[in-house]
């Protein structure tokens, strides 16, 4: 046949697939769309037809011969052997110039599958394929009709429910939107019974453009001490430029402030801002804050809206119509028409840091974000990491301080109550329960902090010594009183708790250890008159329960709070004054050795929740390691000076964020097929000896066993990163080639933080 020097379209495509490669596909002659970086396809994969993403667009002759993927080890084939796609599902590229380049970054610094970063990028709806627009928006209010019926007490006795609903509209002046009606427990079919009866009306408006001309900065009452405004001065200069900052402010020092104010000069500059809160609990009181001072479009991101919700306030946000826009982690990567600046508040929690798909710190990535679209980032915490404070002294990052209280002058008072020795009930050492019930007579709010829920961690049975085990990751069941259920908190699986023992069928099975729900009945019982509420992940499982909990606690309407770190991040509750760390031993001793600067960021933010206000606080922290070093260190020079000495021993000990490493884990049912798999990894890493690169393992995993697979990673450390990345370059093909490779789960981490 005779060959054509005809250019072909080619296109490199990222599907999400669990393979470090593109493929490559035809583009069909003269097809309507010019192909560009950025759009989705569909394209035929193996017997199926999957969504992919344009990586590259390549113009090539028949003559040529191509490869499929980016790798110069794959054999080459006839350009006429390449499949054509089916189709081009976007006129133009989902995100801009600035997220691709952001896309190719990650690609090469995480050396992650393409496929699996766009899974992380873009909403789930439009990863399905479903279309690039906005819907309608609609809201839900009460008529004329519906007041009458309720005010007249038309509506029959058994329907409480609607009731319900139509008192909550009465309340709502401007209605309820559609795509919110979750977040308030209604149904749709009941919405739709109340409109048949003309009692409610759903009213459909159009989406418009909002005129950055005309957005409102609401004035504010506060008054910034010489810190504060120092702070935004400093920030205010690099607004046009890229740099990031890091507010290191002592809990209550104003840091939310200052955002605000830094936002009013983003948005006087018609341009957009992006911020990052730790917990999906934190988002609706940052709204609220929010929308006291900004009379402008502000959109939420986060995983507990639904994929329609999360498209549309992508889209607002890409199209310029949202101004502000705040959210979790995923929402560093929403488009920006016009990017201001970015906000990550409490930067040091674990939240930021993805531990599924792919994983990335929403931290690192923000600030490579805003190198490309030349915007700063400001990271604030009362307890920085040591990987800012580091990038601080290497002068990467700008530190500003916030030493003092912003509207109070109330101080904290620690007390470390030693446990030995000790008579304890269920928990409360004598000095706590005493603590308690002083603050309880001054009208304080008290905040019992305990990093376990369930009621006891584990479940025991009295006369064999038989302990509840989840066979599928070798650790106890945690057992939860309320509903007699034993739960593994690792894999989820849950049962029924047993009767008697499975064992010796003794009935006298007891619970041992403390967990919140234990904890809750503990302090029931010591105090009947108290208010209480426990906070923890089982009692928030309804989309507005935390929200209800915080209300609740401004409102004055709870004595006590139990809870988990959760209660930890961010919340500003003024009447509290008394905060007690019921068990900090877990804290302090953990085969992590970032285990002190976890614990140290811990006690920081929880204690940080008393004293708030014009009280004083108070902070008990019961421990049986009353002479351990950082907790005196905390106590007496303050979080800074902790940091600083952790950073010196890791210089020393040449561990991160000193040195940087990754991680090779492997997992699998078989134990013998993940050691024989990263012990062919280590060899294949060994043969590039020169580059100097310590390897440690392969070894066990925190959690050996997990969800019925076996465990074991491989450590990489060295004091040069570019070592690290050239010889994972070096040796990723061939890892993927491993016929080992196949029998097991395995993944690549960069900078791991911890066993997950």
């Amino acid at each position: 046949m005779e060959q054509s020097d005809k250019p072909i379209q080619i296109i490199a495509v990222a599907i999400t697939v669990p393979l470090r490669r593109l493929f490559e596909y035809r583009m069909p002659a003269a097809y309507p769309i010019s192909p560009e970086p950025g759009m989705r396809v569909s394209v035929p994969f193996g017997k199926s037809t999957k969504i992919g993403f344009i990586d590259a667009v390549i113009n090539k002759t028949d003559t040529n011969t191509t490869r499929t993927d980016t790798t110069e080890t794959q054999p080459e084939i006839e350009l006429s052997q390449l499949k054509e796609i089916n189709s081009i599902l976007d006129e133009t590229p989902l995100i801009n110039p600035s997220l691709i380049n952001l896309y190719r970054w990650m690609h090469q610094y995480y050396h992650a599958p393409c496929g699996e970063i766009w899974q992380t990028m873009l909403p789930t709806a439009l990863i399905k394929g479903k279309a690039e627009k906005y819907t309608r928006s609609s809201r839900w209010i009460i008529t004329q009709e519906g007041i009458v019926a309720l005010e007249s007490d038309k509506i029959a006795k058994s329907a409480v429910k609607q009731r319900l609903i139509l008192e909550q509209l009465i309340k709502t002046s401007e209605g309820i939107q559609h795509d919110q009606i979750s977040d308030y427990d209604i149904a749709y079919s009941r919405l739709k019974t109340l409109a048949g009866k003309k009692w409610i009306a759903r009213e459909y408006t159009q989406q418009s453009s909002i005129d950055v001309e005309s957005i409102c900065n609401l004035p504010s009452s506060i008054q910034l001490n010489q810190q504060q405004q120092q702070a935004i001065h400093a920030v205010e200069l690099s607004l046009k430029q890229y740099q990031t900052f890091l507010l290191f402010g002592v809990t209550a020092s104003g840091k939310t402030e200052v955002y605000l104010r830094l936002i009013q000069k983003v948005l006087e500059q018609q341009n957009q801002a992006l911020v990052l809160v730790p917990e999906i609990g934190l988002t609706p009181q940052t709204l609220k804050r929010f929308q006291q001072r900004f009379n402008t479009e502000i959109v939420l991101l986060h995983s507990g809206m639904s994929e329609q919700q999360r498209l549309q306030s992508w889209l607002k946000a890409k199209n310029g119509e949202a101004q502000i826009i705040i959210g979790t982690r995923s929402a560093l990567f929403v488009p920006l028409k016009r990017p201001g600046i970015i906000i990550i508040d409490e930067e040091h929690d674990q939240s930021f840091r993805q531990q599924q798909g792919f994983r990335y710190s929403a931290r690192d990535v923000a600030m490579v974000r805003a190198n490309i679209e030349k915007i700063p980032v400001l990271l604030g915490s009362a307890s920085p990491s040591l990987e800012s404070l580091m990038n601080v002294s290497k002068q990467k990052i700008i530190r500003l301080d916030l030493t003092e209280k912003a509207q109070t002058s109330a101080s904290l008072d620690y007390h470390i109550i030693d446990l030995k020795n000790q008579p304890v009930n269920q928990g409360l050492s004598i000095p706590l329960i005493s603590a308690i019930k002083k603050h309880l007579k001054q009208q304080g709010q008290i905040l019992l902090f305990l990093n376990r829920r369930g009621y006891a961690p584990v479940l025991l049975c009295h006369q064999c010594g038989w302990s509840s085990h989840c066979q599928r990751c070798d650790i106890h069941f945690t057992y939860h009183h309320n509903n007699h259920y034993l739960q593994c908190h690792h894999c989820g699986s849950n049962r029924r708790a047993p009767e008697q023992c499975p064992q010796c069928q003794c009935k006298e099975m007891i619970p041992v250890g403390l967990g919140t729900e234990r904890l809750q009945e503990t302090v029931q019982q010591l105090f009947p008159d108290a208010r209480i509420a426990r906070i923890d992940r089982d009692t928030t499982r309804r989309k507005s329960a935390m929200q209800d909990f915080v209300t609740s606690v401004h409102a004055g309407q709870l004595d006590i709070l139990i809870g988990t770190q959760m209660l930890a991040k961010g919340h500003h509750f003024p009447d509290v004054t008394l905060v007690g760390l019921v068990d900090m031993d877990g804290a302090l001793y953990s085969a992590d050795f970032r285990a002190p600067e976890y614990a140290a960021q811990l006690i920081t933010q929880v204690s940080g929740r008393a004293g708030r206000a014009d009280r004083k606080g108070e902070v008990l922290i019961q421990t049986h390691h009353a002479d351990h070093p950082m907790l005196h260190q905390i106590i007496h020079s303050g979080y800074a000076d902790f940091a600083q000495y952790a950073l010196e021993e890791r210089v020393e000990t040449e561990l991160p964020p000193s040195f940087f490493s990754a991680v090779f884990q492997a997992e699998s049912p078989q134990l013998p097929h993940v050691k024989q798999f990263l012990t062919e990894v280590r060899q294949l890493l060994d043969r590039y000896s020169d580059l100097k690169v310590s390897l440690m393992g392969p070894a066990p995993a925190v959690y050996v066993k997990k969800a019925g697979k076996f465990r074991y990673q491989l450590f990489l450390q060295t004091a040069s990163r570019n070592e690290l990345h050239q010889l994972l370059k070096l040796t990723l093909v061939d890892i993927e080639k491993l016929k080992s490779a196949n029998r097991v789960r395995w993944r690549l981490e960069m900078d791991p933080v911890g066993d997950s």
